[in-house]
């Protein structure tokens, strides 16, 4: 009896401890599946930003920018808004009509600066027999940064404000509508449309150069 009880005991530790190696083996089991998962699931992720843009790629001013014709019928564009609102404001609103001056002074002056430097430069080379409307409005440019000069210094309350504003606008007008109608069609048939587009990406990175005093434009010197 006492031989079959202790046969007994030693099978019952036996398999105990067999039943604890198989439930560690199992463990290790889930601990390793659980730890490749964790490595696949990182692995993945990792994969996956890596893939995933961080950003649109930007294009070359070249690609993307405006052509330099369109450029600066735009900025005619606002020029003319700016002198329909002078026109529209009242004989005594002296503040809102020196401040629509001063923006217009700025907007010629820098409009005329990439004029100057670059686009009738280009301009007169890409379509020689634009060459005399060139000079033309040089000289037309030379007038009108002296009369942006004067307006500088010109109280809005004097009575010349308001004359000399008129006399301003009717100069920019007829230049305007002798560009855009007689000698820009002409730059735009004898220029691509790259070329364009790269000359105006030149003239908006020239804003920035533009001088502040009208009279320091190279037309105003001449």
């Amino acid at each position: 009896m006492t031989q079959t009880a202790a046969g007994g005991t030693t099978r019952q530790r036996k398999s105990t401890t067999a039943a604890k190696k198989a439930t560690k083996a199992v463990k290790a089991t889930k601990t390793t599946a659980s730890a490749a998962s964790k490595s696949a699931t990182k692995t993945a992720t990792a994969t996956a930003t890596a893939k995933k843009p961080t950003g649109k790629k930007s294009m070359p001013a070249t690609a993307t920018g405006q052509d330099a014709i369109a450029m600066l019928k735009d900025d005619h564009k606002v020029v003319e808004k700016l002198f329909k609102q002078f026109e529209k404001a009242g004989d005594s609103a002296y503040a809102k009509k020196r401040q629509i001056v001063d923006e217009v002074i700025k907007e010629l002056t820098t409009h005329a600066y990439i004029e100057e430097t670059l686009f009738y430069p280009t301009a007169r080379k890409a379509a020689p027999e634009t060459g005399e409307h060139v000079l033309e409005s040089v000289e037309e440019h030379h007038v009108v940064a002296w009369m942006l000069s004067e307006l500088m210094s010109t109280d809005p309350r004097d009575e010349r404000f308001d004359a000399k504003m008129m006399v301003l606008m009717e100069n920019v007008r007829h230049h305007v509508e002798e560009e855009e109608k007689e000698w820009f069609p002409e730059v735009r048939k004898a220029m691509s449309r790259s070329d364009l587009k790269e000359l105006g990406a030149k003239m908006e990175a020239a804003k920035s150069k533009a001088p502040a005093d009208p009279l320091a434009l190279s037309s105003a010197k001449s």
